[in-house]
């Protein structure tokens, strides 16, 4: 695929740069991996639908304005008619519905450095303003909360792999996620390790609810 891709006005594109990178949930006709500029992926959101719970949130990724950035995601075409597509919208805007904000940005690929291989493509971003904003924290904060999470769709832990690996083979340069992945592996060993036979979920659930 070279340079730029001709926006249909009856295609809706989506770009993901969290969980929609190995997990869509939804039927789309194309793929293009890229990275949108000017943004920063952080783990400043809380999850407390997908990832965590009320009691005990989650942490899952957003991207926050940064000049001099670059978020590596997927844009996905979504299939369908215009009827079709809206129900697909439907559908993620009930999956994100803790991300507060509608970006319309533009998608570079490596065929496409000087100019967006695709323009206003929809993005689910979450803002200070969300009801589950966390914001910035230690990463050791982050390893052990990561750590403990786990919610309706599963333990935090495992959204943090699938992401990191889906970020290591595409060779992406991110060293802070991978630092981060690194930590809660460290921590979920030492617990699985620990005696008497406490699983990590357990213990760090314990460690939590002794610290309210």
């Amino acid at each position: 695929m070279r340079g730029r891709l001709q926006n249909n006005p009856d295609e809706v594109w989506i770009f993901g740069f969290g969980s929609i990178i190995y997990k869509q949930g939804f039927e789309y006709q194309r793929r293009v991996d890229g990275s949108i500029r000017g943004w920063r992926r952080v783990w400043y959101q809380g999850s407390t639908d997908h990832r965590g719970t009320e009691k005990l949130p989650g942490r899952t990724v957003t991207v926050i304005p940064d000049s001099e950035g670059i978020v590596w995601g997927s844009a996905f075409l979504l299939t369908g008619d215009l009827r079709e597509q809206k129900k697909h919208l439907e559908e993620l805007e009930h999956r994100e519905k803790q991300y507060d904000g509608r970006e319309y940005l533009d998608v570079y690929t490596s065929d496409s450095d000087s100019e967006p291989a695709l323009c206003n493509v929809l993005t689910f971003v979450a803002t200070s303003k969300s009801v589950n904003w966390l914001g910035p924290a230690s990463l050791e904060s982050v390893a052990q909360q990561i750590a403990a999470a786990i919610g309706p769709s599963g333990p935090n832990h495992e959204y943090l792999d699938q992401l990191a690996k889906a970020l290591w083979k595409a060779k992406v340069k991110e060293p802070e996620l991978y630092e981060l992945h690194e930590r809660v592996q460290q921590i979920r060993k030492a617990l699985d390790q620990a005696p008497n036979g406490i699983n990590a979920e357990q213990e760090l659930v314990r460690q939590e609810a002794a610290t309210q």
